[in-house]
């Protein structure tokens, strides 16, 4: 089926804005959508998806779970795919989860289920080998995550070595998947200490379990009151030793593993219901956070046989509690600019505790939202933190109205340069000097370009590690920045003029600023904000044109045959590349020294080269994302769907529906023993 322009366009903004969300609530732990939000945009997608099997991007979020490591710590591979759950908002969502299970079935089976509360913390994977804690890891993107060992290590309740007992033998090796989070009034001190020495505070509890576990130095988190909660298995050398996720839970008690006291196994999708009513009774009084409740089918054997979907098993569901809502007051509306120019409406609101958390404003998205709920400066409405996360405005209580309410209107100008609102979407990205006098702080053009700075440096751009957005802020308010280019010229002694830099921190970012220069060609491609122009299309961009040079020299006919650019996009590639300013931007960077490879394109002997490739399953040997590395290296194309135009299939253990599809359409499967003689070509 042919895909519109329309459709395209959809779906890649969709892609980028679930990415971004994906980020921000996994990587920076600052979120700011519902978790209802999230799901509508998400099933919209994967309706796109089915529809259009062609499309699916290899960054599409239906094939990843969660982030990629955010600091400096040793990657840490999931020997099994360490993935989210599917989210229940009510209980027809938990009728269709039984409903799906038992369509997959295709039986009458017995079968109940275990219902634990879903603890508000950070996901951690403990590894034993013969009862002794070797390693330990976070979720990451659910294949690659930070290995924390000397974190856990630190933690009283996590035993180094597991107790023996005869009813439970302990496999050669085994992955225990846990929460790791902090008690509410541990959390609540720590704070109140931190406030008074001056140092930084956390919103929540999970945000300071995130934060502890990412530390470098494991005397911080030795210093923190942190407790896990041990809930499931991951990789087991060997058979299975249990029939039951209870028997899982008692052979962790036994082993001298905490586990929540709250677990209750019911018998049926009733008491499920019965089981999450009376938690969320509890929920006040319990030490700690939770955010909803955890149903999981019981039998080990039917969790095998139903396994898994990209993204989630099929055998369990999390039953999210309703979001606390209170009544404020907004005392104003303000616009922020994004570094495409489209302005975000952000109700500026009469400070109001919900769930524990002051609330002091609260995005509206756009102006369709605005419109929606009919919204005004001066109006009451209710707050609820959406997904107990996000805030956000549910309605307005127009019986308060008192007449002195203001209407809200798009600006069609920048009240401080004075420039009109279109200026700011037509050039696009900012990357030229934009800190004139006219381009001051609370100006669109300097939010327009803290924004773009931020995505030049992002870890998919120029991956320039401790450029967050407080260092950004201050590097453009001191005035050390005034465009893109300025950050190859910091020297050391700015930085430590700066609030929280010391000498070695200062040092580490002038060597990752320094280190940037030498990157993929894709990557710098991708940083220039180029509209329409996301992370894949940089790389099919790369491929296929080899050099920045000859990338400076394609017409609209050549951009528009490279894979995945429509006419849009190709347009805005010729608008960039022959736009004067522009060039002189890229003339900058050249005459820094920049080293852009592209080992991708280099490689043209390579017998995979141009060659479709799909991974499926688990495998031993690779993550997922270093396979895609490597085959991406050797100039293949790695998708996520198997299509008749699809040359290979790569198979791991448990390679569900994609190995079903490869074989009807007769393409050729190599399975892990022959994957090595597969790369050396050696077949």
């Amino acid at each position: 089926m042919a895909i519109s322009q329309k459709v395209k366009k959809e779906y890649f903004a969709l892609v980028a804005e679930l990415n971004k969300h994906n980020d921000l609530y996994h990587k920076k732990d600052s979120p700011e959508i519902s978790d209802q939000e999230y799901d509508q945009l998400f099933k919209r997608l994967l309706l796109l998806e089915s529809e259009f099997p062609n499309i699916k991007a290899t960054n599409s979020p239906s094939e990843r779970v969660g982030s990629e490591p955010v600091s400096g710590l040793k990657p840490f591979n999931h020997q099994i795919p360490m993935l989210s759950l599917d989210n229940a908002f009510d209980d027809k969502d938990l009728e269709d989860f039984e409903k799906r299970f038992l369509n997959k079935l295709k039986r009458k089976e017995s079968y109940s289920y275990s219902c634990e509360p879903k603890i508000d913390g950070i996901a951690i994977c403990l590894v034993y080998r013969d009862g002794i804690l070797t390693r330990a890891g976070t979720r990451g993107d659910g294949n690659t995550g930070e290995e924390v060992t000397h974190n856990v290590k630190t933690m009283k309740e996590v035993p180094i070595q597991l107790k023996k007992n005869k009813d439970y033998p302990f496999p050669k090796e085994i992955e225990i998947r846990g929460e790791i989070y902090v008690e509410k009034k541990d959390f609540l001190n720590l704070n109140e200490r931190f406030k008074k020495e001056g140092q930084k505070v956390f919103a929540n509890p999970r945000n300071f379990a995130a934060g502890s576990m990412r530390q470098l130095n494991p005397k911080v988190a030795s210093a923190r009151p942190l407790k896990v909660f041990c809930h499931s298995l991951g990789y087991v050398d060997g058979n299975t030793l249990f029939d039951s996720q209870s028997s899982v839970i008692k052979a962790f008690q036994s082993w001298g593993l905490p586990t929540c006291p709250e677990i209750s196994l019911v018998s049926n999708l009733e008491e499920t219901k019965k089981a999450f009513s009376k938690i969320a009774m509890q929920r006040e009084k319990l030490v700690y956070e939770i955010d909803g409740v955890v149903i999981k089918i019981n039998e080990i054997p039917l969790q095998q046989e139903l396994g898994f979907s990209s993204r989630a098993p099929r055998w369990a569901i999390a039953r999210k509690f309703e979001a606390e809502q209170a009544e404020t007051k907004i005392n104003s509306i303000s616009f922020q600019m994004g570094r495409t120019g489209a302005l975000t409406p952000v109700a500026n609101l009469e400070p109001v505790k919900v769930g524990g958390v002051t609330i002091s404003n609260a995005t509206l998205h756009n102006m369709d939202e605005v419109e929606r709920l009919d919204v005004r400066e001066r109006d009451y409405v209710f707050i609820k933190r959406a997904g107990d996360v996000i805030p956000k405005i549910v309605s307005v209580i127009k019986e308060k109205r008192s007449g002195s309410e203001k209407k809200i209107k798009l600006p069609s100008f920048c009240s401080v340069c004075k420039r009109e609102i279109s200026y700011f979407e037509e050039n696009i990205p900012c990357l030229e000097i934009l800190l004139e006098s006219e381009f001051s702080e609370g100006c669109y053009g300097y939010d327009q370009f803290k924004e773009s700075l931020k995505h030049f440096v992002s870890r998919n751009a120029m991956d320039i590690e401790g450029l967050g957005s407080k260092t950004i802020d201050a590097l453009i308010s001191n005035k050390f920045i005034s465009s893109i280019t300025d950050l190859y010229s910091l020297d050391i002694n700015q930085l430590l003029s700066l609030e929280g830099f010391a000498e070695k921190s200062a040092k580490n970012l002038i060597d990752s600023i320094s280190k940037s220069k030498e990157t993929e060609l894709y990557r710098f491609i991708y940083s220039l904000g180029i509209k329409e122009i996301g992370l894949q299309t940089s790389k099919n961009i790369a491929r296929e044109l080899g050099t920045l040079e000859n990338i400076i020299k394609t017409n609209y006919e050549r951009f528009i045959q490279v894979e995945d650019i429509g006419e849009v996009a190709a347009s805005n590639l010729v608008s960039f590349f022959t736009s004067q300013k522009y060039l002189q931007i890229l003339e900058n960077f050249k005459n820094l020294n920049f080293n852009l490879s592209n080992e991708i394109s280099n490689n043209q002997e390579s017998h995979l080269q141009n060659k479709k490739i799909v991974i499926t399953g688990t495998l031993n040997s690779f993550s997922r994302n270093e396979l895609k590395e490597v085959l991406e290296k050797m100039g293949a194309k790695v998708s996520s769907a198997v299509s008749k135009n699809t040359d290979y299939l790569i198979s791991g253990s448990d390679p569900g529906s994609k190995i079903k599809k490869a074989s009807e359409l007769s393409i050729q499967i190599i399975d892990e023993d022959e994957l090595s003689s597969f790369l050396q070509n050696d077949q």
